[in-house]
């Protein structure tokens, strides 16, 4: 977590916003936390605005869209499959991050899901896989550009050397 460095005017801002949330929710830590704002208590304040992640680097955003759009055309192209020999459906399910190691994709996934978005490819719930992704979904994400970044719908062959790539490291 970065120091958060707040100016007389931001600090005077939040005192004023956090006074009024006293007042609608009734509630004694929001005008305590004006008091410290207002009074200056950078060590009372920050302690109660740590919670503010550090802003999503736009590589990791891209990582996470790409991968989401790839398994949505994936799961899309397996439903209108004639032969789905040498593909199991939970091959093109998407699997989720890792909730320990890779908990800001995880957390983006859950903002996209409750802005609507990939709701279909995410599912009611962010799933959680238990182990790390991000080189599995880079690997398929790879072979997805040596494909020429096919569009939808995706042939038999090209569904599996995505998912190949992302059982084998070798097949880039």
């Amino acid at each position: 977590m970065a120091k958060i460095e707040l100016n007389n005017t931001e600090r005077l801002i939040l005192a004023n916003q956090y006074k009024i949330l006293s007042l609608l929710e009734e509630e004694d830590s929001y005008a305590r936390l004006s008091e410290q704002l207002l009074e200056g208590h950078e060590w009372l304040y920050s302690q109660s605005l740590d919670d503010t992640s550090e802003v999503m680097p736009n590589e990791d955003a891209e990582h996470v869209l790409t991968i989401l759009g790839i398994f949505g055309d994936l799961r899309d192209s397996y439903a209108e499959l004639a032969d789905k020999t040498g593909i199991e459906p939970h091959q093109v399910v998407f699997s989720g991050f890792d909730g320990n190691n890779e908990s800001d994709l995880r957390s983006f996934a859950r903002a996209l899901r409750r802005s609507d978005r990939f709701v279909e490819t995410l599912g009611d719930e962010i799933k959680n896989s238990h182990m790390p992704t991000t080189d599995i979904y880079k690997r398929m994400i790879a072979k997805w550009r040596e494909l020429g970044e096919p569009n939808y719908p995706y042939s038999k062959d090209v569904m599996l050397a995505i998912i190949g790539a992302r059982v084998h490291p070798d097949n880039r």
